[in-house]
């Protein structure tokens, strides 16, 4: 009879935990799972495919360097750019995971041979931000609740930096 109490108790624990899972799972009210940051992502349908594939490329490079060079880093909304950029690239190219990961992903930790390539964050990506958005994306992010937090970060590291942590403010009130 014992054995049946503890059969009984952990199936009751296993249902209640599954339970649990499945609400704290449900999206929120406004679509919007969890804390996940979301920012617009560009338009890349019409781009050639040379020109998709270079920009695969040239996001995959930025992606390992961002990853691996300490003091390299870059914003949450820039990495959710450029990641959900790559997403819809691969999509328009038809590539698999296995695909991408071989043509694109694997060849570009070649870039680590060089040291000095991690430069190249600090060089590169201002201007692959910049062509990303005037496709339509930004790192202004929409997630509620979310574009006070990435811009309080913003002005943290900032001012970690010496510069005034008003800049993001300041720019945040401009339409």
């Amino acid at each position: 009879m014992k054995s049946w109490d503890i059969f009984m108790a952990a199936a009751l624990v296993a249902g209640i935990s599954l339970w649990a899972h499945d609400v704290m799972a449900q999206p929120a009210p406004d679509g919007v799972p969890g804390d996940r940051l979301v920012v617009p992502l560009p338009d890349v349908s019409s781009l050639p495919e040379a020109e998709a594939r270079d920009l695969t490329r040239n996001l995959a490079e930025l992606n390992v360097l961002t990853e691996n060079c300490a003091g390299h880093e870059i914003s949450d909304a820039e990495w959710q750019l450029m990641t959900g950029t790559t997403d819809r690239l691969i999509e328009q190219l038809g590539l698999d995971a296995l695909d991408y990961d071989r043509e694109y992903f694997r060849p570009a930790f070649s870039v680590l041979d060089d040291p000095e390539n991690c430069d190249r964050v600090e060089a590169e990506t201002p201007d692959l931000i910049a062509r990303l958005e005037s496709m339509g994306g930004s790192t202004r992010p929409i997630t509620p609740g979310l574009a006070q937090s990435d811009e309080a970060r913003s002005a943290e590291g900032q001012s970690a930096e010496g510069q005034s942590a008003e800049a993001p403010q300041d720019e945040a009130a401009q339409p």
